[in-house]
């Protein structure tokens, strides 16, 4: 049985056996044990026979605490009644079929394992890594019968991938497009356009790609799934985030492509990269890759991260003495690391934007990756490749950090400006207001235009245009992409001083307070910060 990683239990259940994670708690809070009432082993049939939705999941959750509970007690007989009853309340749960085969398995009923295994894929049970090195099917895996599913893997998660773009079409109507990508097991929907899924393909596939090549050794074995949804639409707007990245669905929802989707793009390569593995890496590394990430550039084949706002953040608290010990940042746990978000996400990603800048951060993750069952916190292997204690190496990046320059906030007086005020949205920048006299104006550019790229480059948050007109002087070109109406337009804008009239607000640089999640449910993540709504000058 495997292991409960994703099940929304508490930490004491999570980690009795390699059960598989009970996903057949639909509708759970993640915030909210699935246990806390005990469940009774009555046969199905004097259970009550008309349940409401939410009560024939929050059963079925209770009954898979309980068959966890048993087989950790080794009363793998005991466990295929309470499965049944979860296969009576709901006979498509592929966490009950799968768990089935494992009990079979264990009391020596070889046949009736595979079978069992067999309805598990009928019902999408995808996770063959996991269950070619789950110790409870070990018998089994002699059998011809065993091999031959083996077999089926690619015919499996192509089915599932159609089955995805069947359901997504089916959820979001004609007004989405879908589109599936077989060679990186991707499947894309969104309804801005053509034209951006195109670009949002191309991406991510060479985001991937470089990632692969560059830092994880693990691709995709199951489908992950990238809806873009523009205008705020139902699928996030009962989350307090701008994206999210659900490792158990293999879903992954952006509310802006740029910061946000690189963010949680990030996460779903690397939790493919730890199921590989075998391995569940610590918070810390975790989101300090996606914050790592979540600013750059796919350039000659290489994922080239760039500074952004965060790192603002992290100066002023390591100015005055409030950055998180690193052995401490280490050791924390999903809770505790929420609790100090707002240094931890800056301070996790630029700890590794440190060892990047060194050269060695392909270094270090294979050290820790090889490593991690001496030292599952990463510490080591930072010893490991700077030839140093832990301390040394600490105090030579909080200088480092001071030593960074900052990424701009504001534009100044006479500085090269482009004359608008933006706010975002899903793809671009909408131009609120053109300043009259500008080089936007005299390039033909509206409020209502939405800039999607800037001399080839994709911008969606503002602080991003900042930074890029920053690095360019009075009198210097940029060519503006724009959408009008549903039609893409190119101008060229000329820079020009910035009028010291006029206002300079400054953006918003603190991320939006994190969604709090108990682990083992890593899959809602915070999003990265996200350019807030209202007028940005550049």
């Amino acid at each position: 049985m495997r292991r409960g990683l994703f099940l929304v239990l508490p930490v004491s259940l999570a980690a009795f056996c390699s059960c598989r994670p009970a996903e057949a708690a639909r509708g759970q809070s993640a915030a909210e044990p699935a246990a806390t009432q005990p469940v009774s082993t009555q046969p199905a049939a004097t259970q009550p026979a008309t349940l409401s939705p939410a009560q024939r999941a929050r059963r079925v959750a209770d009954l898979h605490v309980r068959s966890v509970e048993l087989a950790e007690a080794g009363k793998w007989a005991e466990c295929i009644p309470v499965l049944e009853q979860i296969l009576q309340l709901d006979p498509g749960n592929e966490t009950a079929w799968y768990n089935m085969a494992c009990v079979h398995a264990r009391l020596g009923r070889a046949d009736r394992a595979v079978e069992h295994l067999n309805a598990a894929l009928r019902h999408g049970y995808s996770d063959f890594r996991h269950m070619e090195r789950d110790p409870d099917l070990a018998s089994l895996r002699p059998l011809p019968g065993y091999r031959q599913l083996l077999a089926r893997n690619a015919e499996i998660q192509r089915d599932r991938a159609e089955k995805i773009r069947d359901a997504l079409r089916k959820r979001f109507g004609e007004g989405y497009i879908v589109r599936i990508d077989h060679a990186n097991k991707l499947v894309f929907a969104t309804n801005i356009d053509r034209q951006t899924l195109s670009e949002l393909t191309d991406h991510l596939t060479a985001y991937a790609e470089a990632m692969w090549n560059d830092l994880f050794g693990h691709r995709f074995e199951q489908y992950v799934t990238i809806v873009i949804p523009s205008g705020g639409e139902g699928i996030l707007a009962s989350r307090p985030v701008a994206g999210y990245y659900r490792h158990d669905e293999r879903m992954l929802v952006a509310g802006q492509i740029g910061m946000v989707l690189n963010h949680e793009f990030t996460h779903a390569l690397h939790d493919a990269d730890q199921d590989g593995l075998g391995q569940r890496h610590p918070i810390w590394i975790s989101e300090g890759l996606a914050t790592l990430f979540e600013s750059s550039r796919v350039q000659d084949g290489r994922v080239e991260p760039e500074p952004n706002p965060r790192l603002n953040l992290l100066k002023r608290f390591v100015a005055r003495k409030q950055a998180i010990p690193w052995k401490r940042l280490f050791s924390y746990d999903r809770r505790q690391f929420m609790r100090r978000a707002l240094v931890g996400y800056p301070q996790a990603g630029y700890v590794l934007m440190y060892l990047r800048q060194k050269g060695l951060l392909k270094k270090w993750y294979d050290a820790y990756t090889a490593g991690f069952e001496e030292d599952p916190t990463g510490a080591k292997a930072v010893e490991k490749v700077f030839g140093k204690p832990l301390e040394q190496v600490e105090a030579d990046w909080l200088a480092w950090v001071q030593r960074q320059p900052a990424p701009p906030l504001r534009i100044e007086p006479d500085q090269a400006y482009i004359g608008i005020a933006v706010s975002g949205q899903t793809d671009g920048l909408r131009i609120r207001r053109v300043v009259p006299g500008s080089g936007a104006e005299d390039a033909g550019l509206k409020a209502g235009d939405v800039i999607v790229q800037i001399d080839g480059r994709r911008i969606v948050e503002a602080t991003a245009l900042m930074q890029l007109v920053s690095g360019h002087e009075v009198g210097e070109k940029l060519e503006v992409r724009f959408r009008r109406d549903g039609r893409y337009e190119t101008r060229t804008v000329t820079l020009k001083p910035m009028p010291a009239d006029v206002a300079r607000p400054q953006p918003t640089t603190a991320p939006r307070r994190p969604r709090t999640t108990t682990r083992p449910a890593p899959a809602s993540r915070p999003a990265p910060p996200a350019t807030a709504p209202g007028k940005k000058a550049a």
